[in-house]
């Protein structure tokens, strides 16, 4: 594993338990003939919950009640005209099933690893963003180490904080977006082939959840998946401790919702490296306390931390320096490094 993949992330393997708590969508609508091909002779075959619930594969299952949110069928036939006008076969990940399968693109190659853009969004999302969404993808391709020559292509850590702000900038206040990245994420991390792409995705995934969430519905199945890999004896140890680190990085986030800024290079390399940053807390007795944070750290955490640091004595002062209804406007804001400091007001 690269040297500056954070240690912590070894040691930490808290766990999240999750509940999607979906309700039950409408069935799948498509018009397709005997053969399961869309009609206009796109090779695709348009599933339902109740199809992909008994072909789908366990860990991909969260998602089936996801499928409205996905434009399955506008994906699959714009894929298959991208692969037609290339003159490519085998665009998709394979996987142990008989050939005359694979000659039909389903739900599950769309949720898994490909190398090459996407023509358009995983989701159906606002036409204006779709563009947005497919530059996204392929931000995406380039922090992993892709590009569309199929050749392995390691970036430093530099154009990896540069990149990462670029989907920050892009997604941090754009809800349909966030989810957008979400699910291309984890889309990389399923059946990807080689074990440093699969790193940096799930590094990539971590470096997301601890600065935005996604929304309600595609959080409970983006945790249920994460959980899963991070609980999986089977899994990469490198790889489980990001997963577990992004559990709680993602919990954090719908707890405290999307930073109001876009992070910092500092606080980006930080979180990469696995180093916290001080920022400096004045008190009303003109005393103060230095305190570690990083980019998930909320007002609240500080306080917390803080108090806990204090004697018996100090915690009575320190009490008497915030109001419960002050730390609790303020208890979900994000510790920013341009601040440098919190004042007890």
């Amino acid at each position: 594993m690269a040297s500056d993949i954070p240690q912590s992330l070894r040691a930490s393997r808290s766990s999240f338990s999750s509940s999607n708590g979906y309700e039950t969508p409408s069935h799948y609508s498509a018009v397709t003939n005997g053969d399961d091909y869309d009609s206009d002779g796109s090779n695709f075959a348009p599933p339902t919950p109740m199809t992909l619930s008994s072909t789908i594969p366990a860990e991909l299952a969260g998602a089936i009640p996801l499928i409205d949110k996905f434009q399955v069928e506008g994906f699959l036939r714009a894929m298959q005209k991208q692969i037609n006008s290339a003159g490519k076969r085998g665009f998709f990940s394979k996987r142990s099933v008989g050939p005359q399968d694979r000659e039909k693109f389903t739900f599950e190659d769309m949720l898994c690893f490909q190398r090459d853009p996407i023509p358009t969004s995983l989701l159906k999302i606002n036409g204006d963003l779709v563009s947005r969404a497919v530059k996204l993808f392929q931000t995406i391709l380039k922090y992993t180490g892709i590009d569309s020559s199929e050749k392995a292509n390691q970036i430093g850590i530099e154009e990896r904080i540069e990149l990462v702000g670029k989907l920050y900038k892009q997604a941090l206040k754009r809800s349909e977006l966030r989810d957008e990245i979400f699910a291309q994420i984890s889309k990389q991390t399923r059946n990807c082939p080689d074990r440093q792409h699969l790193i940096r995705a799930w590094e990539l995934m971590y470096l997301c959840a601890s600065c935005m969430p996604p929304s309600k519905d595609v959080g409970g199945y983006l945790s249920e998946y994460i959980h899963d890999v991070a609980h999986n004896v089977n899994t990469d140890p490198d790889v489980q401790a990001f997963a577990t680190s992004t559990l709680n990085a993602l919990k954090c986030s719908v707890k405290a919702g999307p930073r109001h800024t876009i992070p910092g290079r500092e606080e980006i390399e930080a979180l990469l490296i696995g180093k916290k940053l001080t920022t400096i807390v004045f008190f009303l007795d003109e005393t103060f306390e230095e305190i570690a944070y990083d980019m998930a750290t909320t007002v609240a955490n500080a306080v917390e931390l803080l108090h806990s640091q204090e004697s018996p004595f100090e915690k009575l002062m320190f009490k008497s320096l915030f109001l419960p209804q002050e730390i609790e406007a303020l208890g979900n804001k994000r510790i920013q490094t341009p601040s440098k400091s919190l004042k007890a007001i």
